[in-house]
Order: C-alpha cells, then sequence, then structure tokens
C-alpha cells in the first residue's frame, strides 16, 4: 500500500504540475486570501510553504493542451 504525503512544498508542486515559480507565487497569493485563518490547509514555516493535499487542483494547468 503507497503512503501519500499529507502536506507538500512548492518544489514540488512545481515538479509535479510543470508551473513556473512565478505561476506558484501568483496561485499562491490568491489561495492565501481564501484560505485565511485555515492554517492545517496552507501555512508558511521557514520560508517553506506547507500546502495541503486537499487543495492541490487549484495548481493545475488552467488551459488544456490540444
Amino acid at each position: 500500500m503507497k503512503k501519500y504525503q499529507t502536506y507538500y512544498t512548492g518544489v514540488e508542486i512545481m515538479e509535479h504540475y510543470q508551473i513556473s515559480e512565478r505561476t506558484l507565487r501568483y496561485r499562491l497569493a490568491t489561495l492565501k486570501k481564501k484560505y485565511k485563518g485555515q492554517h492545517t490547509l496552507l501555512s508558511k514555516q521557514k520560508h517553506i510553504w506547507r500546502i495541503h493535499n486537499s487543495i492541490l487542483e487549484h495548481f493545475e494547468s488552467k488551459r488544456k493542451n490540444l
């Protein structure tokens, strides 16, 4: 049985979703407003973002490649 991670870092999300650092920063800025006060979903510890696996769908590509 494979155990999935609960929290991901920004670097792991950039590699998995193939997005740039600028795109990651932009999406984190919008998500920070949306999930304000919910530190279990999105938090920053020592300059490293901790992103819960339940909100990863916000980092998927907005456009579908044809």
